[in-house]
């Protein structure tokens, strides 16, 4: 008998996340680079961000530079696009009006910190993006992958803690970091479910 998917986050019915999304209206767009090694990872957050983000994008590959959908966003004058990537001259994600909201568009490189340096040594168009960051005192609640440094985020968590210091509210994201926390729960009670199983 085949394996049944859910139609929305795409994964088996028996690890749908569906449960766990939220319905936000985000007004920085947020796009997602996504390795294709994180696609169909069942521990990936980005899934998760992107379906309960109105204004979002996931988008596949490895090397970006010639994509036309980010080049477009790049080459057009209404548009400010920006990498949420830690790079020595990054500027801290802080507060912006609504009118510079609607314009801009954060990028984020869904992969682990060596693959998404390859994405971005790769992506020549994104090299050359303005880059924020975020607070260095933020704690991820990611339990379920190994993290190599302190403020190690998630995908997830990283949007969500840029678009709480861009928009200047907390309150209407908490939602989505409390989805996170109850994913992180689920996911580490079917890791038990099937290591008894075996």
């Amino acid at each position: 008998m085949s394996r049944q998917y859910c139609t929305r986050c795409e994964r088996p019915l028996v690890t749908c996340i569906c449960k766990f999304v939220q319905t936000i209206d985000n007004h920085v767009q947020v796009w997602f680079l996504q390795h294709p090694k994180e696609q169909h990872h069942s521990k990936g957050s980005a899934k998760l961000a992107h379906l309960s983000l109105r204004n979002s994008r996931i988008l596949i590959g490895e090397d970006f530079s010639d994509c036309d959908a980010l080049n477009q966003a790049i080459q057009d004058d209404q548009v400010n696009v920006r990498l949420l990537y830690p790079s020595n001259d990054a500027e801290l994600a802080r507060p912006i009006s609504d009118e510079q909201q609607a314009k801009l568009v954060i990028v984020i490189l869904d992969a682990t910190w060596k693959k998404a340096y390859k994405m971005l040594q790769l992506s020549k168009n994104l090299q050359a993006l303005p880059t924020i960051t975020l607070d260095a005192e933020i704690k991820s609640q990611y339990v379920i992958r190994k993290h190599h440094k302190v403020n190690d985020v998630s995908s997830l968590e990283a949007c969500a803690h840029a678009l709480i210091a861009l928009e200047d509210n907390p309150t209407k994201y908490q939602g989505l970091l409390n989805a996170f926390t109850s994913f992180n729960q689920w996911q580490l009670e079917l890791s038990g479910r099937h290591q008894q199983q075996k």
